[in-house]
């Protein structure tokens, strides 16, 4: 059996041809998604392998890890005792990555495929082991072929690890629009529009029946565009606008000066090994501490030490998304501490969000620009998928800069996975 697997920042899931229709495959529970995160105990993070590396999955090893919500669920519980690890993509591109630090990602990431191949293969009753796998445009900023390179083969070498025996890849805006070609009767200019939880890409392809038809689809794409900005870059600015202020963003000291930002922006940076890292690390909180006693209101970095005690940033960052989506809702909302502090909730509006964005948007605006700029015409509609387009400020964005061009929703979580899925069946199927 082969599949599309959309392999996301924040998501994973995964689809194939079963009874004669596409099908998503349930993950978690009955959920078709299954968030990109893992959780193993401390003692137990070396995954066994079999004598062809695959990865063993009836080690204890293995089966002591949490995968999706159940992660962060062991995570929550003490996050003492534990690794947890949430959107291991986001690292894939990254330059000047240690050999050690590269099989340590790979052994993640393959892991966590095949939990989602062995869910899949239960759920369907067949092994599965061709698929095509979704890639951004650039899974970093720079958008360097080195760095584009190295993700491909640390995923290429974990989908191997985790029992895939054939592996492809497609550009995630591409199967977008492949999903949205299989619904046409006629041939259109589509701008694909994926904003996704650690990337952002446009795509500007021509699709139609005829074009359905092909195995190389070169011709048709008319312009691409990427970069490493998405969901969890909204989700940090909104958390140092509405919530680290509160945490001694930009506090005053008896001495005049200001609280540095850094720890700030550590805290909230918990797609950044790094920060995380010297956030945690035994200076910071010395530091910390000194800087509590020379604060005007000394409070609120109680509060950051409060946070820092309980390891408790990605639960922050987490309530912070909540609140984000809760925005695209309702012009205000809040964000709930009372982990952090009994009671504590904090205002955020949905006009300060979209304010604190814009250096995020404008980064949009060059995207879709540059993409444009590869064409002669423009396109007859945007087509919109990902999770972060959903969101009410992007959205009015994306109205100021293509007034006029149609904007269509896609399935936002399921566009990529069933145009990948398509895709495998143009390579695979018989």
């Amino acid at each position: 059996m082969f599949a599309g697997f959309d392999y996301g920042t924040s998501h994973c899931s995964l689809a194939v041809f079963h009874d004669s229709g596409l099908q998503v495959a349930p993950l978690e529970g009955d959920a078709s998604l299954i968030p990109s995160t893992l959780w193993a105990p401390r003692a137990n993070l070396d995954f066994r392998h079999d004598a062809q590396q695959q990865l063993d999955m009836d080690s204890q090893s293995f089966q002591d890890l949490r995968f999706g919500e159940a992660a962060l669920a062991a995570y929550l519980a003490d996050p003492t005792q534990g690794y947890f690890v949430k959107s291991p993509k986001s690292f894939l591109g990254a330059p000047g990555l240690l050999p050690e630090v590269k099989q340590r990602f790979v052994s993640i990431v393959a892991a966590m495929m095949a939990n989602v191949r062995q869910r899949a293969q239960t759920a369907f009753g067949a092994e599965i082991d061709q698929v095509v796998i979704g890639r951004p445009v650039n899974f970093q900023a720079a958008g360097g072929n080195a760095e584009n390179s190295q993700a491909i083969e640390m995923l290429s070498e974990a989908a191997a690890e985790a029992g895939f025996a054939e592996v492809n890849f497609l550009f995630e805006p591409m199967a977008a629009a492949i999903e949205y070609e299989s619904k046409l009767s006629a041939e259109q200019r589509v701008l694909v529009v994926d904003v996704g939880g650690g990337t952002t890409d446009c795509s500007f392809v021509r699709v139609g029946p005829k074009q359905a038809l092909q195995s190389d689809r070169v011709q048709d794409v008319l312009g691409h565009s990427g970069e490493r900005l998405g969901g969890n870059d909204y989700d940090q600015v909104l958390a140092l606008q509405a919530v680290m202020p509160a945490l001694g963003y930009g506090a005053e000291l008896r001495n005049g000066r200001l609280v540095a930002n850094n720890y700030l922006v550590d805290a909230v940076s918990t797609n950044d090994v790094n920060a995380q890292q010297r956030f945690y690390a035994k200076a910071c909180g010395e530091r910390l501490q000194e800087l509590v006693a020379l604060s005007v209101v000394p409070e609120k970095l109680e509060r950051l030490l409060a946070l820092r005690a309980g390891r408790g940033t990605y639960r922050l960052l987490r309530q912070v998304e909540l609140t984000k989506i809760a925005l695209s809702e309702h012009p205000n909302a809040e964000v709930d501490l009372d982990f952090v502090e009994p009671g504590f909730r904090l205002p955020a509006s949905r006009t300060e969000f979209g304010m604190a964005s814009e250096r995020l948007l404008d980064h949009l605006q060059g995207l879709i620009r540059e993409v444009l700029a590869q064409s002669e015409a423009p396109p007859d509609v945007v087509y919109l998928t990902g999770g972060m387009a959903k969101a009410a400020i992007v959205r009015d964005h994306l109205s100021q800069e293509l007034a006029g061009i149609p904007q269509l929703d896609s399935d936002h979580f399921a566009s990529v996975t069933e145009g990948l899925t398509l895709w495998a069946k143009r390579l695979y199927g018989k």
